[in-house]
């Protein structure tokens, strides 16, 4: 068996990714003869998953294979120990694309990349950003943003926010913080905002969930206002038992990208029972609120089960700006 192992919300992701890179392209097709396709933490070439071993293709292997029309220019990043051997396997499988390969951090590498493309700067551009944890820099967002600035719209990014790593890395209970986690979290935002955060959860004021949400909210937020996308749309990647394992953000300045995400990530919350039921609850307490009421016991049986007719699980809600920057 080659490849890594993983659960199966690490295919759900995925799933996303390939359908939405098929509609993108898709509908570039007649406006542009170049896409170009960023992976910045490009994985394996081929996985299975943990319970069934069943083959799972990594993001590289996806959008390669997405060809109508393909990605004309793809740009892959990944240690510099895997990296010969990923280039090696990704040419012997797809002979005579136009694939490069960059060894090394991708948060130094993607400025490399960049700037090799910069005569391409007007083609449609994904950029897919899936570390493991919390290896992303806020300037590689940010580089990816201005590299279509002065264009229509920027680089589309799907990108993997850890917030519920952050619960686990950030003590509650007076031990210290490792000045590591600190300095990736420093990265990771490109701000010390998410101190403010942590400061009310140590206070009492945010439980561990509302922390996450805080935290997502604060990338969010960040994404629109200091980045400049019109667009970010967050979703929660779950396990089996219902919790959160990280959050899946899209962002965009395209009406048409918005759309068609939005989409996306309905059917897949659709598709995963643990999602499913979440999102029944968060639509129940929203409606509850709506009408003043405070569920204390809600009707389990109507939060569970198969997805009924007209349901949709998903919704795009606009980020708020933090209250420590009022």
């Amino acid at each position: 068996m080659t490849g890594r192992s993983w659960g199966y919300w690490t295919r759900g992701k995925l799933d996303v990714l390939r359908a939405y890179l098929d509609a993108f392209t898709t509908a570039t097709k007649n406006r542009s003869s170049e896409r170009i396709y960023l992976d910045l933490f490009a994985g394996e070439v081929e996985n299975h998953e943990r319970l069934t071993d069943e083959q799972i293709d990594g993001s590289a292997r996806i959008a390669l294979n997405i060809d109508d029309p393909p990605f004309s220019k793809l740009r892959f990043f990944e240690l510099d120990s895997n990296a010969t051997r990923l280039e090696a396997e990704l040419r012997g499988e797809f002979p005579g694309r136009n694939i490069i390969v960059y060894g090394g951090d991708c948060n130094e590498r993607i400025h490399d990349a960049l700037a090799a493309l910069r005569t391409y700067s007007w083609a449609p551009t994904f950029a897919f950003v899936d570390p493991n944890g919390m290896e992303a820099a806020w300037s590689t967002l940010a580089a990816l943003a201005d590299f279509r600035r002065d264009r229509a719209t920027k680089v589309e990014m799907f990108v993997l926010f850890a917030a519920p790593m952050f619960i686990r890395v950030l003590p509650v209970d007076g031990s210290q913080i490792r000045s590591s986690d600190t300095d990736k979290l420093d990265r990771l935002f490109g701000s010390t905002g998410w101190r403010e955060i942590y400061e009310a959860r140590l206070s009492g004021i945010f439980e561990a969930a509302e922390a996450r949400e805080q935290y997502l909210n604060f990338m969010r937020w960040r994404l629109e206002v200091e980045l400049g996308y019109r667009w970010t749309h967050p979703l929660e990647i779950c396990n089996t038992n219902g919790s959160a394992i990280y959050y899946m953000i899209f962002a965009t300045d395209h009406e048409a990208g918005t759309r068609i995400m939005s989409g996306i990530y309905a059917n897949a919350a659709a598709e995963f029972p643990a999602m499913r039921e979440k999102a029944r609850r968060r639509q129940q307490r929203a409606r509850d609120e709506d009408q003043g009421l405070q569920s204390l016991f809600p009707d389990v049986a109507s939060l569970e089960g198969p997805v009924q007719r007209g349901e949709r699980f998903y919704e795009h809600f606009a980020p708020e700006k933090p209250w420590f920057l009022q």
